[in-house]
């Protein structure tokens, strides 16, 4: 008579568990996001005397300054890695673990940095009076959401992705709005 088989278990190979995790995270951060966005915005209150457009552009300029500073951050953690690195010559030389980082969040933060802007001048251009601490709002998460991927990617990458989810979250909600604000 034959030993009984016995069937292996099945068990998720580390990185589909990393995945779905990852994915689980994403969709915590996107929910929050939304949630913050959706429950917070009353306590943000406009300042005053922004009803004529060339003080909503001054308004928009003063949000725009934190981006502007976060982005001059990652330049700054560029030069910082490449100066603790032997890579002084970026083409051949080869790279540290921390220049790379810094590269990929420099990059990226120039593109999210690119796609907000814009849209949150739109945004606050077109927007009712009452609801322009919004901006505000959106430009905080935007911030912390850059910092945490900064922050996240020095940690390991997939770390990076709550950051990542919060920027995008900001940015498709200020984008859509200012969009639907466009054509209405």
């Amino acid at each position: 008579m034959a030993a009984p088989q016995t069937r292996p278990l099945k068990t998720r190979p580390p990185k589909a568990r990393l995945l779905r995790l990852a994915a689980t995270v994403n969709l915590s951060a996107v929910a929050a996001t939304l949630l913050a966005l959706w429950l917070l915005h009353p306590l943000f209150a406009p300042p005053p005397g922004i009803a004529d457009p060339g003080a909503r552009m001054a308004f928009w300029g003063r949000l725009a300054l934190w981006p502007a500073l976060v982005l001059c951050l990652t330049v700054g953690g560029v030069m910082v890695a490449r100066a603790r690195s032997v890579a002084l010559n970026p083409i051949d030389d080869p790279e540290s673990r921390l220049y790379r980082i810094a590269q990929r969040v420099l990059a990226n933060t120039v593109e999210q940095t690119l796609i907000f802007l814009p849209a949150l001048a739109a945004l606050v251009a077109q927007m009712p009076l009452p609801d322009l601490g919004f901006a505000r709002l959106a430009v905080a998460l935007f911030v912390l959401g850059r910092l945490l991927f900064w922050a996240g990617y020095l940690i390991h990458p997939y770390v990076r992705a709550p950051g990542m989810a919060i920027t995008l979250t900001v940015n498709l909600v200020v984008l859509g709005w200012a969009a639907l604000l466009a054509v209405a």
